[in-house]
């Protein structure tokens, strides 16, 4: 994938700029109702979980908090895009949203679109989901 070529294309045509750093297409909804796919951009951030012991359920099950935290692998390749793409709003799991607030946004489902089979999901090009520590690159 050509993602420079990609990005112009998605400003040609009026679309947002958005890098896909899952390892599957999404598809996006405008404003307008129009949907467009947009495809892998073929470099894929994650995420490792990390629990931290909070207790016990009264049942005798051990209780969890998990968050998520950046490899360095992820980080490395995440400022690559960033430096390349500063402009463009990348998206992902929200786990990697969660591991990279602010930097990787997850994605918030088009009207209509909340409870459908994942194949059927369009989600919004004007709105994301962000993590606490999120918002240093929002203009407010």
């Amino acid at each position: 994938m050509n993602l420079r070529k990609e990005l112009r294309d998605m400003e040609y045509m009026g679309r947002r700029k958005i890098i896909n750093v899952t390892p599957h297409p999404c598809t996006f909804q405008n404003a307008r109702g129009e949907a467009y796919e947009v495809q892998p951009c073929g470099v894929v951030i994650s995420a490792r979980p990390i629990e931290e012991p909070v207790g016990y359920h009264k049942s005798g099950a051990e209780l969890v908090k998990t968050r998520f935290e950046a490899t360095p692998e992820a980080e490395e390749e995440l400022e690559k895009l960033e430096r390349e793409f500063p402009e463009a709003v990348i998206v992902g799991s929200i786990i990697t949203a969660q591991a990279f607030p602010g930097r990787v946004m997850a994605l918030v489902p088009a009207p209509g679109y909340e409870r459908v089979p994942p194949t059927e999901k369009k989600m919004r090009d004007d709105k994301f989901t962000t993590f606490e520590g999120g918002f240093r690159n929002a203009k407010i």
